[in-house]
């Protein structure tokens, strides 16, 4: 699964996309609850019985599939963060 960073965690230029959805997300009445740190996310998993669990980070995941691209295309650092995690 995929989760969000909190605010303050996330890269500066990604700010205003995830203000923007956030605030958009309220306005039609769902509420917006993606945002949680590695830890959280971690150790949520493990209390529903996850047995392993792992963070793969936008980073990590930057690397492993864009590395050596010549355009220069890229996601953002920090912005959605991966969740593996097996019973």
């Amino acid at each position: 699964m995929t989760f969000l960073l909190p605010l303050e965690l996330a890269d500066p230029e990604v700010r205003p996309g995830l203000q923007r959805a956030e605030k958009g997300a309220r306005a039609s009445g769902t509420p917006f609850i993606s945002f949680f740190t590695p830890t959280e996310m971690l150790k949520l998993a493990r209390e529903a019985g996850f047995r392993e669990v792992q963070h793969v980070s936008a980073a990590t995941l930057t690397q492993r599939y864009f590395a050596g691209r010549t355009d220069g295309s890229r996601p953002p650092n920090n912005s959605e963060e991966l969740l593996v995690a097996t019973t």
